[in-house]
């Protein structure tokens, strides 16, 4: 099997856009208590439509 390979040649050294692919540092304690918070919010709001689903399937049958 042919295996289709970009060429890159660098000397010891990775790419640039290795450098420079959106590299993002871990979040601080507060922004990752937010990020959990929104999470939660959204599983709790995709919660509530399935029990809604749940509940119509129930009584169609």
């Amino acid at each position: 099997m042919w295996r289709r390979r970009p060429w890159r040649f660098y000397f010891g050294f990775p790419p640039i856009d290795f450098y420079f692919r959106g590299f993002r540092p871990f979040p601080g304690k507060k922004e990752y208590l937010e990020m959990l918070e929104e999470y939660k919010k959204d599983l709790e709001k995709e919660l509530r439509e399935v029990e809604k689903e749940i509940e119509t399937t129930k009584n169609g049958l």
